[in-house]
């Protein structure tokens, strides 16, 4: 059964992208660059008492700067969700980065990103028990340190201004939490929308 749905997808991209071959769809990359993912992300997280693996739901947002048709000046964050179980109630959080970030087109769909800048462990919003923040304060407590981004992408779809790509992106992160110092690493699979 398996192997019958994947001959399907893979059929299915073969047909979208015979289908198109025919139009003028040359790229047009100027000005300024928004771009959204999501996906799944794989974390590992290394507390000090105790090393954790999750799988959750990976976010990534992007905005900048064309400078040339091949190289874009941009502020990325991205987020993976995990389970958090050290102080407190058990509860999710987000594993992020905020950076200053450098993609660069080595081809007319292949590029490549990386950027340095904050790490993050933050309380995920829906998960946060306002009723009880008072009595505990690491219900909205945010950790920051440093952070560092790389990511390589393929567009498997493009039009004059706007692009679909699959995406994997690797985050690192080093904060001080509550339990003391703690680092991780996020592998994230993500397929985007972005708009040039």
């Amino acid at each position: 059964m398996k192997s019958i749905l994947i001959t399907a997808v893979l059929l299915f991209f073969v047909l979208v992208q015979s289908t198109f071959a025919q139009e003028d769809k040359s790229i047009q990359r100027k000005g300024f660059v928004f771009g959204t993912s999501c996906g799944t992300g794989y974390s590992i997280l290394n507390f000090p008492d105790k090393n954790q693996n999750d799988l959750g739901f990976a976010l990534d947002v992007k905005f900048g700067y064309m400078i040339k048709p091949e190289l874009a000046i941009l502020l990325t964050t991205n987020v993976s969700i995990y389970d958090y179980s050290g102080f407190g109630r058990n509860r999710k959080r987000d594993f992020g980065i905020l950076a200053p970030s450098v993609q660069y087109w080595v081809s007319d769909k292949f590029w490549v990103m990386g950027g340095v800048g904050l790490g993050g462990d933050n309380p995920v919003f829906w998960d946060i028990d306002f009723e009880n923040v008072d009595n505990d304060p690491l219900e909205t407590k945010y950790y920051s340190g440093l952070g560092f981004v790389t990511a390589v992408g393929y567009e498997i779809y493009q039009r004059k201004n706007m692009a679909l790509d699959f995406k994997i992106k690797m985050s690192y992160r080093n904060v001080e939490m509550q339990e003391g110092k703690t680092n991780g690493v996020s592998f994230a699979l993500l397929v985007g929308i972005n708009f040039y």
